[in-house]
């Protein structure tokens, strides 16, 4: 796999999380849903662990609404699952399990999980099929 596709992989679970904190926002929220967040990775198989943090900073998206920010991250998260399945299949399901549940962290972070983040979590589970 390359740096390349290494950095789109950790950049696309990054965004992910972003949409599902985004859903609700709050500023103190955001504190707690980025130590959420950082559980799931850290309690991860090795292997993911070392593709979601070793590399350079994730490509963030510069600028776009929000309907097309979250098409972008659902479009990258599709494309790292299919980089996945061609270079490394057997981190796939890791992968998966690892974004949606730091994305579910996130969600219940703040507060209850509320309605427009269950819609959030939902898209980025579908885009991770």
């Amino acid at each position: 796999m390359t740096d390349e596709e290494r950095d789109a992989i950790r950049t696309a679970a990054v965004l992910a999380g972003a949409l599902v904190s985004q859903a609700e926002g709050g500023f103190f929220d955001t504190f707690r849903e980025s130590f959420a967040a950082s559980k799931a990775v850290s309690s991860a198989p090795p292997a993911i662990r070392d593709l979601l943090v070793q590399g350079g900073l994730p490509s963030m998206p510069r600028a776009g609404s929000r309907d097309e920010l979250e098409a972008a991250t659902l479009d990258q998260l599709r494309r790292a699952v299919a980089t996945l399945r061609a270079k490394a299949p057997d981190l796939v399901e890791g992968y998966r399990s690892t974004v949606v549940q730091s994305c579910r962290d996130i969600a219940a972070a703040a507060d209850d999980t509320s309605a427009n983040e269950s819609e959030a979590l939902a898209k980025v589970e579908q885009a991770l099929a």
